[in-house]
Protein backbone atom coordinates (compact mmCIF):
# COMPACT_ATOMS: atom_id res chain seq x y z
CA UNK A 1 0.00 0.00 0.00
CA UNK A 2 1.28 3.39 -0.71
CA UNK A 3 0.11 5.85 1.60
CA UNK A 4 0.66 8.70 -0.84
CA UNK A 5 -2.12 7.52 -3.04
CA UNK A 6 -4.84 7.15 -0.79
CA UNK A 7 -6.20 9.68 2.13
CA UNK A 8 -4.47 9.41 5.77
CA UNK A 9 -7.40 8.62 7.85
CA UNK A 10 -8.12 9.79 11.75
CA UNK A 11 -5.99 7.58 14.33
CA UNK A 12 -9.62 6.99 16.08
CA UNK A 13 -10.22 4.46 13.12
CA UNK A 14 -7.09 2.66 12.36
CA UNK A 15 -6.56 -0.90 13.24
CA UNK A 16 -3.72 -0.76 16.08
CA UNK A 17 -1.25 -4.26 15.10
CA UNK A 18 0.13 -4.48 18.14
CA UNK A 19 3.73 -7.16 18.35
CA UNK A 20 3.48 -8.82 21.88
CA UNK A 21 5.73 -10.33 23.67
CA UNK A 22 6.27 -14.33 23.79
CA UNK A 23 5.11 -14.93 27.64
CA UNK A 24 1.72 -15.49 27.99
CA UNK A 25 1.36 -12.43 31.32
CA UNK A 26 1.28 -10.43 28.29
CA UNK A 27 -1.33 -12.32 26.12
CA UNK A 28 -3.56 -12.03 29.25
CA UNK A 29 -3.70 -8.14 29.74
CA UNK A 30 -3.13 -6.31 26.16
CA UNK A 31 -1.28 -3.07 25.99
CA UNK A 32 -3.06 0.19 26.13
CA UNK A 33 -4.17 1.52 22.41
CA UNK A 34 -2.22 3.85 20.95
CA UNK A 35 -4.79 6.63 21.50
CA UNK A 36 -4.96 5.82 24.85
CA UNK A 37 -1.57 7.16 25.44
CA UNK A 38 0.00 10.63 25.94
CA UNK A 39 2.33 11.72 23.04
CA UNK A 40 4.45 13.36 26.17
CA UNK A 41 5.26 9.35 27.46
CA UNK A 42 6.43 8.25 24.15
CA UNK A 43 8.82 11.24 24.08
CA UNK A 44 9.94 10.21 27.50
CA UNK A 45 10.65 7.08 26.67
CA UNK A 46 12.84 8.22 23.88
CA UNK A 47 14.74 11.34 25.32
CA UNK A 48 15.75 8.47 28.31
CA UNK A 49 16.00 5.12 26.28
CA UNK A 50 13.62 3.59 28.53
CA UNK A 51 13.22 0.54 26.25
CA UNK A 52 15.99 -1.68 25.49
CA UNK A 53 18.34 -0.81 22.64
CA UNK A 54 20.36 -4.36 21.57
CA UNK A 55 18.92 -5.47 18.17
CA UNK A 56 16.97 -2.20 17.37
CA UNK A 57 16.15 -2.39 13.46
CA UNK A 58 13.78 -0.47 11.47
CA UNK A 59 10.52 -1.48 10.07
CA UNK A 60 12.67 -2.53 7.04
CA UNK A 61 15.51 -4.33 8.85
CA UNK A 62 18.35 -2.17 9.03
CA UNK A 63 20.16 -2.04 12.25
CA UNK A 64 20.01 1.23 14.66
CA UNK A 65 22.11 2.20 16.94
CA UNK A 66 21.42 5.67 18.79
CA UNK A 67 24.60 7.84 19.09
CA UNK A 68 22.22 10.43 20.57
CA UNK A 69 18.47 10.87 20.93
CA UNK A 70 18.60 14.49 20.47
CA UNK A 71 16.77 17.37 22.25
CA UNK A 72 13.40 17.68 22.90
CA UNK A 73 11.77 20.44 20.77
CA UNK A 74 8.97 22.85 22.37
CA UNK A 75 8.46 25.05 19.62
CA UNK A 76 7.34 24.12 15.89
CA UNK A 77 9.06 21.53 14.32
CA UNK A 78 10.32 18.09 14.76
CA UNK A 79 9.98 16.93 18.06
CA UNK A 80 13.90 16.06 18.51
CA UNK A 81 16.71 18.21 17.51
CA UNK A 82 20.09 17.51 16.57
CA UNK A 83 20.06 13.52 16.64
CA UNK A 84 22.62 11.35 15.72
CA UNK A 85 21.41 7.88 14.70
CA UNK A 86 23.46 5.30 12.68
CA UNK A 87 21.55 3.24 10.26
CA UNK A 88 23.20 0.02 9.11
CA UNK A 89 27.08 1.42 9.48
CA UNK A 90 26.05 4.98 8.30
CA UNK A 91 25.90 7.92 10.51
CA UNK A 92 23.03 10.13 10.34
CA UNK A 93 22.70 13.55 11.91
CA UNK A 94 18.90 15.37 11.70
CA UNK A 95 16.09 15.39 13.66
CA UNK A 96 13.45 12.27 14.87
CA UNK A 97 9.73 12.76 14.89
CA UNK A 98 7.27 10.93 17.59
CA UNK A 99 3.93 9.65 17.54
CA UNK A 100 1.81 6.79 19.31
CA UNK A 101 1.24 5.40 16.07
CA UNK A 102 2.91 5.82 12.73
CA UNK A 103 -0.31 7.66 10.97
CA UNK A 104 0.32 10.13 13.29
CA UNK A 105 2.96 11.30 10.51
CA UNK A 106 0.18 11.93 8.09
CA UNK A 107 -2.63 12.77 10.46
CA UNK A 108 -0.33 16.06 11.44
CA UNK A 109 0.51 16.71 7.77
CA UNK A 110 4.22 15.82 7.58
CA UNK A 111 4.39 14.39 4.65
CA UNK A 112 3.19 17.19 2.83
CA UNK A 113 5.56 19.71 5.21
CA UNK A 114 9.42 20.19 3.71
CA UNK A 115 10.71 21.16 7.31
CA UNK A 116 10.23 17.55 7.73
CA UNK A 117 12.41 16.57 5.68
CA UNK A 118 15.06 16.77 7.64
CA UNK A 119 13.93 14.20 10.06
CA UNK A 120 16.40 11.01 9.37
CA UNK A 121 14.00 8.64 11.70
CA UNK A 122 10.53 8.52 12.89
CA UNK A 123 9.87 6.58 16.44
CA UNK A 124 6.35 5.48 17.14
CA UNK A 125 4.87 3.40 20.27
CA UNK A 126 2.64 1.00 18.03
CA UNK A 127 2.49 0.02 14.41
CA UNK A 128 -1.13 0.42 12.55
CA UNK A 129 -1.13 0.42 8.75
CA UNK A 130 1.08 2.63 8.01
CA UNK A 131 3.84 1.56 9.53
CA UNK A 132 6.69 0.94 6.77
CA UNK A 133 5.63 3.57 4.34
CA UNK A 134 6.22 6.17 5.77
CA UNK A 135 7.05 9.54 3.11
CA UNK A 136 8.46 13.01 3.40
CA UNK A 137 7.62 15.75 1.20
CA UNK A 138 10.40 14.64 -1.76
CA UNK A 139 8.87 11.49 -1.57
CA UNK A 140 11.62 9.48 -0.26
CA UNK A 141 10.99 7.08 2.43
CA UNK A 142 11.40 7.63 5.75
CA UNK A 143 13.20 5.05 8.14
CA UNK A 144 10.91 4.02 11.21
CA UNK A 145 10.96 2.31 14.77
CA UNK A 146 8.70 0.83 17.29
CA UNK A 147 9.05 0.98 20.60
CA UNK A 148 6.41 -1.21 21.81
CA UNK A 149 8.11 -4.78 21.11
CA UNK A 150 11.23 -3.31 22.93
CA UNK A 151 9.84 -2.26 25.91
CA UNK A 152 11.15 -3.59 29.32
CA UNK A 153 8.79 -2.29 31.47
CA UNK A 154 4.67 -2.99 30.56
CA UNK A 155 3.13 -0.09 28.98
CA UNK A 156 0.30 -0.10 31.70
CA UNK A 157 3.20 0.42 34.41
CA UNK A 158 4.95 3.23 32.68
CA UNK A 159 1.34 4.88 32.36
CA UNK A 160 1.12 4.82 36.07
CA UNK A 161 4.24 6.36 36.38
CA UNK A 162 3.96 9.37 33.92
CA UNK A 163 0.50 10.32 35.32
CA UNK A 164 1.62 10.07 38.89
CA UNK A 165 4.65 11.68 38.65
CA UNK A 166 5.77 14.56 40.10
CA UNK A 167 4.87 18.15 38.44
CA UNK A 168 8.66 19.94 39.40
CA UNK A 169 11.39 18.74 37.28
CA UNK A 170 14.03 18.68 39.64
CA UNK A 171 17.17 17.36 39.61
CA UNK A 172 16.74 13.76 41.49
CA UNK A 173 19.28 14.47 44.00
CA UNK A 174 18.45 17.90 44.39
CA UNK A 175 17.56 18.09 48.11
CA UNK A 176 20.64 16.29 48.99
CA UNK A 177 23.17 18.26 46.39
CA UNK A 178 25.07 20.43 49.29
CA UNK A 179 25.90 17.37 51.04
CA UNK A 180 28.30 16.05 48.11
CA UNK A 181 31.80 17.47 48.85
CA UNK A 182 32.63 19.85 47.01
CA UNK A 183 35.89 18.65 45.22
CA UNK A 184 33.83 15.49 44.74
CA UNK A 185 31.62 16.73 42.32
CA UNK A 186 34.10 18.96 40.77
CA UNK A 187 36.30 16.07 39.91
CA UNK A 188 33.41 14.25 38.33
CA UNK A 189 31.93 17.36 36.60
CA UNK A 190 35.76 17.71 34.57
CA UNK A 191 35.46 13.97 34.19
CA UNK A 192 32.69 13.75 32.33
CA UNK A 193 33.19 16.92 30.45
CA UNK A 194 36.31 15.01 29.16
CA UNK A 195 34.25 12.68 27.94
CA UNK A 196 32.07 14.86 26.24
CA UNK A 197 34.37 16.91 24.44
CA UNK A 198 36.19 13.12 23.39
CA UNK A 199 32.91 11.73 22.03
CA UNK A 200 32.07 15.22 20.34
CA UNK A 201 35.88 14.67 18.92
CA UNK A 202 35.52 11.13 17.95
CA UNK A 203 32.51 11.81 15.99
CA UNK A 204 33.61 14.05 13.76
CA UNK A 205 34.68 12.02 10.19
CA UNK A 206 38.15 11.27 8.86
CA UNK A 207 40.37 13.74 10.21
CA UNK A 208 42.03 14.61 6.89
CA UNK A 209 42.81 18.39 6.47
CA UNK A 210 40.45 18.07 3.44
CA UNK A 211 37.75 16.56 5.37
CA UNK A 212 38.11 18.94 8.27
CA UNK A 213 38.07 22.00 6.02
CA UNK A 214 34.45 20.66 5.06
CA UNK A 215 33.48 19.29 8.85
CA UNK A 216 34.47 22.86 9.83
CA UNK A 217 32.39 24.42 7.10
CA UNK A 218 29.48 22.82 8.00
CA UNK A 219 29.57 22.90 12.14
CA UNK A 220 30.14 26.59 11.44
CA UNK A 221 27.00 26.89 9.47
CA UNK A 222 24.71 24.62 11.65
CA UNK A 223 26.09 26.82 14.79
CA UNK A 224 24.74 30.05 13.05
CA UNK A 225 21.19 28.00 12.77
CA UNK A 226 21.02 28.43 16.42
CA UNK A 227 18.81 24.84 17.65
CA UNK A 228 15.62 25.92 15.72
CA UNK A 229 17.60 26.22 12.15
CA UNK A 230 20.54 23.86 12.49
CA UNK A 231 18.83 21.10 10.26
CA UNK A 232 18.24 23.60 7.13
CA UNK A 233 21.74 24.99 7.42
CA UNK A 234 23.22 21.80 7.84
CA UNK A 235 21.95 21.13 4.06
CA UNK A 236 22.64 24.65 3.02
CA UNK A 237 26.09 23.88 4.15
CA UNK A 238 26.52 20.47 2.22
CA UNK A 239 24.77 21.95 -1.12
CA UNK A 240 27.06 24.88 -1.13
CA UNK A 241 30.63 23.45 -0.29
CA UNK A 242 33.69 25.58 0.28
CA UNK A 243 35.31 24.36 -3.12
CA UNK A 244 32.21 25.88 -4.65
CA UNK A 245 32.20 29.19 -2.81
CA UNK A 246 35.63 29.84 -3.00
CA UNK A 247 35.49 30.12 -6.61
CA UNK A 248 33.37 33.52 -6.45
CA UNK A 249 34.97 36.40 -5.89
CA UNK A 250 32.23 38.90 -5.21
CA UNK A 251 30.63 39.16 -1.52
CA UNK A 252 27.23 39.92 -3.38
CA UNK A 253 27.66 36.72 -5.70
CA UNK A 254 28.10 34.79 -2.28
CA UNK A 255 25.74 36.21 -1.08
CA UNK A 256 23.11 35.07 -4.14
CA UNK A 257 24.81 31.58 -3.94
CA UNK A 258 23.76 30.99 -0.40
CA UNK A 259 20.36 32.75 -0.52
CA UNK A 260 19.18 31.33 -3.44
CA UNK A 261 19.93 27.91 -2.41
CA UNK A 262 18.38 28.39 0.97
CA UNK A 263 15.07 29.45 -0.77
CA UNK A 264 15.20 32.48 0.64
CA UNK A 265 15.34 35.26 -1.89
CA UNK A 266 12.14 37.09 -2.59
CA UNK A 267 9.83 37.19 -5.71
CA UNK A 268 8.68 39.76 -7.16
CA UNK A 269 5.43 40.23 -6.08
CA UNK A 270 6.69 39.93 -2.07
CA UNK A 271 8.43 43.30 -2.56
CA UNK A 272 5.74 45.60 -4.01
CA UNK A 273 5.62 47.12 -0.52
CA UNK A 274 9.61 47.28 -0.07
CA UNK A 275 11.54 50.42 -0.53
CA UNK A 276 13.74 51.21 -3.04
CA UNK A 277 17.22 50.18 -1.76
CA UNK A 278 15.27 47.21 -0.31
CA UNK A 279 14.03 45.77 -3.33
CA UNK A 280 17.21 46.84 -5.48
CA UNK A 281 19.47 44.74 -3.64
CA UNK A 282 17.08 41.99 -3.03
CA UNK A 283 16.38 41.66 -7.22
CA UNK A 284 20.36 42.16 -7.81
CA UNK A 285 20.78 38.88 -5.72
CA UNK A 286 17.94 37.05 -7.84
CA UNK A 287 19.58 37.56 -10.95
CA UNK A 288 23.03 37.18 -9.95
CA UNK A 289 21.27 33.82 -8.26
CA UNK A 290 19.53 32.38 -11.75
CA UNK A 291 23.32 32.76 -13.67
CA UNK A 292 24.71 30.79 -10.88
CA UNK A 293 21.73 28.35 -10.85
CA UNK A 294 22.52 27.67 -14.30
CA UNK A 295 25.81 27.35 -14.47
CA UNK A 296 26.25 25.66 -11.72
CA UNK A 297 23.11 23.26 -11.57
CA UNK A 298 21.93 24.40 -8.62
CA UNK A 299 18.59 22.79 -6.88
CA UNK A 300 17.03 25.61 -4.08
CA UNK A 301 15.34 24.37 -0.41
CA UNK A 302 11.87 25.01 0.14
CA UNK A 303 11.63 28.31 2.10
CA UNK A 304 9.20 26.25 4.51
CA UNK A 305 12.18 24.60 5.49
CA UNK A 306 13.45 27.79 7.88
CA UNK A 307 12.12 28.75 11.19
CA UNK A 308 11.27 32.36 12.04
CA UNK A 309 8.69 31.61 14.51
CA UNK A 310 9.93 32.89 18.16
CA UNK A 311 13.39 34.26 16.89
CA UNK A 312 14.74 37.38 17.63
CA UNK A 313 15.93 39.26 14.77
CA UNK A 314 19.48 38.87 14.85
CA UNK A 315 19.19 35.38 14.63
CA UNK A 316 16.89 35.04 11.87
CA UNK A 317 18.33 32.86 8.87
CA UNK A 318 18.57 35.57 6.46
CA UNK A 319 20.82 37.74 8.50
CA UNK A 320 22.86 34.51 9.37
CA UNK A 321 22.99 33.38 6.40
CA UNK A 322 24.48 36.62 5.09
CA UNK A 323 27.21 36.47 7.90
CA UNK A 324 28.01 32.61 6.90
CA UNK A 325 28.98 34.30 3.38
CA UNK A 326 31.43 37.23 4.91
CA UNK A 327 33.59 34.25 6.43
CA UNK A 328 34.42 33.51 2.54
CA UNK A 329 35.77 37.18 1.93
CA UNK A 330 39.38 37.75 0.87
CA UNK A 331 41.36 36.59 4.29
CA UNK A 332 38.23 35.56 6.45
CA UNK A 333 38.50 32.12 8.06
CA UNK A 334 37.36 30.03 5.37
CA UNK A 335 38.67 31.89 2.08
CA UNK A 336 41.28 29.02 2.50
CA UNK A 337 41.81 26.41 4.89
CA UNK A 338 41.08 27.21 8.13
CA UNK A 339 43.15 24.66 9.38
CA UNK A 340 46.86 26.44 9.63
CA UNK A 341 44.79 29.86 10.45
CA UNK A 342 43.28 27.98 14.07
CA UNK A 343 46.45 26.19 15.09
CA UNK A 344 48.28 29.54 14.37
CA UNK A 345 45.62 31.78 16.79
CA UNK A 346 45.75 28.61 19.37
CA UNK A 347 49.49 29.30 19.83
CA UNK A 348 48.90 32.57 20.48
CA UNK A 349 49.45 34.87 23.88
CA UNK A 350 45.96 35.07 24.19
CA UNK A 351 44.37 32.43 22.01
CA UNK A 352 40.70 33.02 22.42
CA UNK A 353 40.93 36.82 21.57
CA UNK A 354 43.19 35.04 18.57
CA UNK A 355 40.40 32.53 17.87
CA UNK A 356 37.46 35.22 18.08
CA UNK A 357 39.07 36.95 15.96
CA UNK A 358 39.36 34.37 13.54
CA UNK A 359 35.69 33.93 13.59
CA UNK A 360 34.53 37.63 12.51
CA UNK A 361 32.38 38.22 10.33
CA UNK A 362 30.77 41.30 8.94
CA UNK A 363 28.65 41.37 6.36
CA UNK A 364 27.77 44.40 3.93
CA UNK A 365 26.58 47.59 4.77
CA UNK A 366 23.11 46.68 3.33
CA UNK A 367 22.85 44.23 6.70
CA UNK A 368 23.35 47.20 8.87
CA UNK A 369 19.47 48.04 8.38
CA UNK A 370 18.40 44.71 7.27
CA UNK A 371 17.41 41.31 8.89
CA UNK A 372 16.13 39.67 5.80
CA UNK A 373 15.16 40.87 2.27
CA UNK A 374 12.02 42.30 2.60
CA UNK A 375 11.93 45.59 4.55
CA UNK A 376 14.14 47.85 6.58
CA UNK A 377 15.00 47.41 10.07
CA UNK A 378 16.00 49.74 12.63
CA UNK A 379 20.19 50.55 12.19
CA UNK A 380 22.29 47.86 13.93
CA UNK A 381 25.26 46.13 14.09
CA UNK A 382 25.54 43.02 11.60
CA UNK A 383 28.70 41.48 12.66
CA UNK A 384 28.84 37.91 14.68
CA UNK A 385 28.28 38.77 18.29
CA UNK A 386 31.06 37.51 21.22
CA UNK A 387 28.34 35.11 22.67
CA UNK A 388 27.56 33.75 19.21
CA UNK A 389 31.57 32.97 19.03
CA UNK A 390 32.03 31.74 21.69
CA UNK A 391 29.36 29.07 20.91
CA UNK A 392 31.10 28.15 18.08
CA UNK A 393 34.00 27.49 19.37
CA UNK A 394 32.58 25.31 22.03
CA UNK A 395 30.26 22.93 19.46
CA UNK A 396 32.64 23.51 16.07
CA UNK A 397 35.96 24.90 16.51
CA UNK A 398 37.71 23.04 19.30
CA UNK A 399 36.52 19.71 18.04
CA UNK A 400 37.70 20.20 15.13
CA UNK A 401 41.01 21.39 16.46
CA UNK A 402 40.93 18.00 18.76
CA UNK A 403 40.51 16.11 16.27
CA UNK A 404 43.24 17.62 13.93
CA UNK A 405 45.18 17.24 16.97
CA UNK A 406 44.71 13.14 17.65
CA UNK A 407 45.34 12.70 13.61
CA UNK A 408 49.02 14.88 14.00
CA UNK A 409 49.71 13.16 17.56
CA UNK A 410 50.25 16.81 19.10
CA UNK A 411 49.70 16.27 22.53
CA UNK A 412 50.48 20.14 22.52
CA UNK A 413 47.62 21.36 20.51
CA UNK A 414 45.17 19.27 22.14
CA UNK A 415 46.01 20.75 25.95
CA UNK A 416 45.93 24.25 23.92
CA UNK A 417 42.41 23.75 22.68
CA UNK A 418 41.52 22.17 26.61
CA UNK A 419 42.88 25.45 27.82
CA UNK A 420 41.28 28.20 25.67
CA UNK A 421 37.63 25.81 26.49
CA UNK A 422 38.29 26.60 30.44
CA UNK A 423 39.46 30.17 29.58
CA UNK A 424 35.92 30.56 27.94
CA UNK A 425 32.68 32.12 29.69
CA UNK A 426 30.25 29.24 30.49
CA UNK A 427 27.08 29.43 28.97
CA UNK A 428 24.11 30.26 30.74
CA UNK A 429 21.06 27.84 29.21
CA UNK A 430 18.64 26.40 31.57
CA UNK A 431 20.87 23.28 31.93
CA UNK A 432 23.31 25.25 33.77
CA UNK A 433 21.09 26.92 35.77
CA UNK A 434 19.58 24.37 37.30
CA UNK A 435 23.16 23.45 38.75
CA UNK A 436 23.62 27.20 39.81
CA UNK A 437 20.23 27.33 41.73
CA UNK A 438 21.80 24.84 43.44
CA UNK A 439 25.02 26.49 44.58
CA UNK A 440 26.85 24.70 41.86
CA UNK A 441 27.84 27.69 39.10
CA UNK A 442 30.53 26.44 36.87
CA UNK A 443 33.54 28.97 36.33
CA UNK A 444 34.48 27.99 32.11
CA UNK A 445 33.01 26.21 29.45
CA UNK A 446 34.60 23.70 30.40
CA UNK A 447 32.58 22.76 33.55
CA UNK A 448 29.40 23.69 31.43
CA UNK A 449 30.36 20.84 29.31
CA UNK A 450 30.61 18.67 32.19
CA UNK A 451 27.01 19.92 33.93
CA UNK A 452 25.45 19.27 30.52
CA UNK A 453 26.94 15.53 29.99
CA UNK A 454 25.99 14.72 33.45
CA UNK A 455 22.36 16.18 32.87
CA UNK A 456 21.58 14.59 29.71
CA UNK A 457 23.77 11.04 30.49
CA UNK A 458 22.59 10.81 33.96
CA UNK A 459 20.12 12.96 35.85
CA UNK A 460 17.39 13.07 32.73
CA UNK A 461 18.26 9.14 31.86
CA UNK A 462 17.60 7.67 35.66
CA UNK A 463 21.64 6.84 35.89
CA UNK A 464 22.26 7.58 39.66
CA UNK A 465 23.88 4.50 40.08
CA UNK A 466 26.56 5.04 37.39
CA UNK A 467 26.99 8.83 38.80
CA UNK A 468 29.49 9.60 41.09
CA UNK A 469 27.47 11.77 43.16
CA UNK A 470 24.54 9.53 43.07
CA UNK A 471 26.29 6.42 44.82
CA UNK A 472 27.90 9.03 47.06
CA UNK A 473 24.52 9.73 48.04
CA UNK A 474 23.10 6.47 48.16
CA UNK A 475 25.91 5.08 50.62
CA UNK A 476 25.88 7.70 52.97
Amino acid sequence: MQPQSILPVPLSVMPTFRVLPDDDSALQEPSPEATDVPEALVQDLWAQQQFDTDGLATTDGEAIDVLDPGTLNTDAGPDFQNAHIRLDGMDWRGHVEVHNASGGWFRHDHHTDPRYDSVVLHVALHADMWTGGLLRSDESPLPELVLYPHLETPLRELLHAFHTRADDDTLPCASRWAEVPSDRRQSWIHRLAQERLARKRDRLPSPEDTALDITLHERLFAGLGYAKNDAPMTTLAERTPPDVLRTLTKPRTREALLLGTAGLLPEPGDLLEADRTTADYAMALRDCYRRLQVRLDLSPMSSTAWTFFRLRPNNFPPLRIAQAAAWYADGALLSDNPLPTLRTALKQETPVSALRQALGATPPDYWRTHYHLTKQAAKHDPSLGTSRRDTLLVNAVLPVLLRDADRRDDEAQATAALDVLRALPPSKDHIVRRFTDLGTEPDSAFEAQGLHELYRNYCSAGGCLDCEIGTYLLAS
